[in-house]
């Protein structure tokens, strides 16, 4: 289930959000909450969790600014910003600021957000991988790849390493291929961790893994996929 805050002072754009936000998560299938916050006080003091925080900028008392700066360092909140006033924008970036919208909101803007937040949360799902001392639950994002070890495999992430009571062909159709590629042979990449997909694979941890050269054109096409599904 995706949370959603909306803190605005305006009764009626919070209103014009949540009816795009239906539409959309109703055309989707998929489970959806909102809150409502009139002030950025009320929402510091609800404490509630949320997974993408509308924002409106121009608000008495604490403003918008002053509650993303506030929530410095909570990057499990993601930002946008509603605003009418343009000119504000330059103080509007930071870190968990995904971006902003201009009042009304245009509902093709608005999904933008809303399918980066969902490929966000994707990637941060726990997955639960049979180890060969019972089972492990290990968020996706921190694995960086597996390698197969005769018929087991090797998890390496980046807290470390775990031998799995699973071969790469059955973790391969247990992940699918959205989030990782069979690159080669004798490894399963995670395409989140990928800073450079040429000959080898660079990843970010600097470690760099061989890519099959019947596989190369099929990985610069997955990994481009997914980099465009990030950017929207």
């Amino acid at each position: 289930m995706v949370k959603i805050g909306i803190c605005d002072d305006e009764k009626v754009c919070r209103e014009q959000l949540k009816e795009i936000l239906g539409q959309f998560f109703q055309e989707n299938g998929l489970g959806f909450k909102v809150w409502e916050y009139e002030s950025a006080t009320d929402f510091l003091r609800r404490e509630e969790e949320v997974h993408l925080l509308f924002l409106d900028i121009e608000m008495k008392e604490i403003s918008g600014i002053q509650l993303k700066d506030a929530l410095k360092g909570r990057e499990d909140i993601r930002i946008v910003f509603v605003t009418s006033h343009l000119e504000a924008m330059p103080e509007a970036f930071g870190k968990n600021v995904y971006g902003f919208l201009e009042k009304p909101a245009a509902a093709d803007k608005l999904e933008k957000y809303l399918l980066r937040v969902l490929e966000d949360l994707e990637e941060e799902r726990l997955l639960v991988i049979k180890g060969v001392q019972g089972e492990m639950a290990v968020k996706e994002k921190d694995i960086l790849y597996f390698v197969a070890e005769k018929k087991y495999s090797r998890m390496v992430g980046k807290n470390g390493e775990s031998f799995c009571d699973m071969g790469l062909q059955q973790l391969e159709e247990m992940l699918g291929q959205k989030s990782f590629f069979r690159c080669h042979k004798s490894y399963l990449v995670n395409l989140a961790n990928i800073s450079d997909a040429n000959q080898n694979i660079r990843l970010k941890n600097g470690e760099s893994i061989p890519v099959s050269r019947r596989k190369a054109k099929e990985l610069k096409e997955a990994y481009l996929a997914y980099i465009i599904r990030k950017a929207r």
